[in-house]
């Protein structure tokens, strides 16, 4: 037993040595993964956190040779962290010949041409708040004594040419901040001569549903527009941006700053409906009149908000097809903006750029195309507000240097995207396009002119590049859209008030999208749900009434639980009575209460029942209906007897008691 016992001991403990020697092996395994990952981790969070960073905060993007050849230009910089000791190179490269060369700049990749001239290293140490300014001379000769720059720096470039030298050229920003290189890219222009016609640019700044999201971001971007009154801008807003705004409860704001922003009369407001909105199956399925009312929505909301009309042309953001822009011209449309994208060739790659055309296949209509990578870039928040509006103002002038001795202005059509930009970038590129011989704004509508068409060689026509067929639509579906347009246009010409108008016509805009025959068929159900939503508000008493006799009126109570102010008509049909003014009644519901007294006559019986149906003002839709119980308290064959015999004991009594009464009582 002794021995049995012992064995069982060791035993247990050959286990227990087993067990910790598993256990101790799992937590060094754990240990060695967990330091492997410290170990990738922690210098990489490390160097984040202390990483360096330079934005350019402003470049001088235009600079002018004078006569000796000599020029200069300013640069400031914010570092990161602020208190950084850092040396800067600034190189320039050969002038670009070629669009296509612009985009590694833009991307920041750079160009693999070899650098004309550098300034070499020099110190940045005249920092206030962690930026400083320096300026760099450019010079045609080797020997020009440069400007002197903050703290007594005096950096260089020089510039090997002699007649040909305007033009655009890359720019290589090189700092070495507390030890660490940082690179970024950036174009100068050099102007040598006069302009004989500038570049024209249409700015269309875009106001969609994204710039909801930060309100305070996009009122300020607007406030910056409203600021450059004297540059024509135009601002494009739709639907389902400005319904939000405008039902908004803190909608003050919004309606301050689109205000400000078009008050000027060189600014300008361009309807642009949803890109999703399905116009060419409108049309097909005979809703043409839709056509007009989705373009119709947009205006009259930027209309409500702000007290401006919008212009002719349209801004069209979905995939356009001979069928949609078809579609658009029977609505009398005949001028398009439309996405390069959705062209067969995009204008921006090619010489032939910048005059208004013909689409094929929908004759009608003259168009012109956004710029692609220019709206690109301006809308590409990663590169910082100073250096966006840099690049954008040397491509721009680079977009000039391709053809600068055309008879006819050119025209660039440019969209900035309110939710995309900063106030500080829109503040830069209006000052510089205001000072820039190169570039001027135009408004939008001069430039769709007949004469312009084809103009410097660019083709009359251009063709789409896809010819979508329009998406199916069940007859379920036109069949219950038909029935829902007619029933909300009903019931909005009884609102008086309120904004459950704009709600209910949004609801059928969503229904007219682009997509399969269930999903519209699930949009118009939804608007219908809140179509009947708004009728269930309204109800009428359908407590008795008790009518006391001929040429009464009748008491008629209707509740309202609407928050707005509606107009109906309420109808009165019933056998035992007639209506002296008319059965048809009007009634304006303000209050949660209406009563209306209605009068009566020639009743017949002793009880009925009087149907009432409240509908809207046009009688297309029932908001309410009762039947009422009215009791007659009228006089029967027995009632005149008994009124008779009570008038003939009254009389008798009064001619006996005068009867009775001694004679010359008066004497006495």
């Amino acid at each position: 037993m002794k021995g049995s016992g012992a064995r069982r001991r060791g035993s247990a403990k050959v286990a227990w040595k087993r067990m910790s020697h598993r256990f101790t092996t799992w937590w060094r395994a754990l240990s060695v993964v967990l330091l492997s990952l410290a170990t990738v981790t922690w210098p990489s969070a490390a160097r984040a956190d202390t990483s360096a960073h330079f934005d350019v905060v402003h470049q001088q993007v235009l600079t002018t040779l004078s006569r000796r050849g000599t020029t200069h230009f300013a640069t400031t910089v914010r570092l990161s962290p602020a208190s950084a000791t850092a040396m800067a190179t600034v190189i320039i490269y050969p002038r670009l010949v070629t669009r296509l060369q612009l985009a590694p700049i833009i991307a920041g990749t750079g160009t693999t041409a070899k650098a004309l001239s550098s300034t070499g290293p020099f110190a940045l140490r005249c920092l206030r708040h962690g930026e400083a300014s320096f300026d760099v001379t450019l010079a045609t000769k080797a020997r020009v004594s440069p400007a002197r720059s903050c703290d007594g720096v005096r950096p260089r470039l020089r510039l090997a040419c002699t007649t040909q030298c305007a033009g655009v050229y890359p720019l290589r920003y090189s700092l070495k901040i507390d030890g660490a290189r940082v690179v970024k890219w950036s174009l100068l222009v050099v102007r040598s001569g006069a302009v004989v016609e500038p570049l024209q640019v249409v700015l269309i700044a875009t106001l969609t549903r994204g710039a909801l999201s930060d309100a305070q971001h996009s009122i300020d971007v607007l406030d910056a527009l409203g600021d450059f009154a004297s540059s024509p801008i135009s601002l494009s807003a739709d639907y389902d941006t400005l319904a939000p705004i405008d039902l908004s409860p803190n909608r003050a704001p919004w309606k301050a700053a689109l205000g400000r922003a078009l008050r000027s009369p060189t600014h300008r407001a361009v309807d642009a409906p949803p890109a999703s909105v399905d116009f060419a199956g409108l049309v097909k399925n005979g809703l043409t009149t839709q056509v007009a009312e989705q373009l119709g929505l947009s205006s009259t909301l930027l209309t409500s908000l702000t007290g401006r009309l919008v212009d002719n042309p349209i801004l069209f953001s979905g995939d356009a097809s001979t069928a949609s822009l078809a579609a658009l011209a029977k609505a009398a449309v005949n001028e398009v903006v439309l996405p390069e994208s959705d062209l067969r060739v995009a204008p921006s790659d090619t010489l032939t750029w910048g005059a208004p055309f013909h689409v094929a296949g929908v004759g009608s209509i003259t168009a012109l195309s956004v710029d692609g990578p220019l709206s690109e870039l301006v809308s590409n928040s990663s590169i910082e507000p100073g250096r966006r509006a840099a690049l954008t103002l040397a491509t721009l002038a680079f977009l000039h240097f391709e053809e600068p001795y055309l008879p006819e202005p050119r025209t660039v059509v440019v969209e900035l995207p309110v939710a995309s930009t900063s106030r500080t970038f829109v503040i830069d590129l209006l000052a510089g396009l205001q000072h820039d011989p190169f570039s001027k704004l135009a408004p939008l509508a001069p430039s769709f002119d007949p004469s312009l068409v084809g103009a410097n060689g660019a083709p009359t026509t251009r063709a789409l590049a896809t010819s979508l067929a329009p998406a199916p639509w069940s007859s379920r579906n036109v069949a219950s859209l038909l029935t829902l347009i007619g029933a909300v246009n009903s019931y909005a010409r009884g609102v008086k008030s309120g904004d459950v108008a704009v709600l209910l016509r949004v609801a059928v805009a969503h229904a007219e999208d682009v997509g399969s025959d269930s999903a519209r068929q699930s949009a118009i159900d939804k608007a219908n749900s809140g179509l009947s939503a708004q009728l269930g508000l309204f109800s009428i008493d359908a407590g008795a009434i008790t009518l006391a006799g001929p040429g009464n009126t009748l008491p008629i109570t209707i509740i309202s639980h609407a928050t707005y102010t509606m107009d109906a008509v309420a109808h009165l049909s019933t056998d035992g009575l007639s209506f002296p003014q008319g059965d048809e009644v009007p009634v304006t519901m303000s209050s949660s209460t209406t009563s209306l007294r209605v009068s009566a006559a020639d009743p017949r019986g002793s009880s009925l029942t009087l149907q009432v149906v409240l509908t809207t003002p046009n009688d297309q839709v029932v908001l309410a209906r009762t039947a009422i119980q009215v009791h007659i308290a009228g006089t029967s064959a027995v009632g005149y007897l008994l009124t008779f015999a009570s008038l003939f004991v009254l009389g008798l009594w009064w001619w006996r008691t005068n009867r009775r009464r001694p004679k010359g009582r008066h004497a006495r």
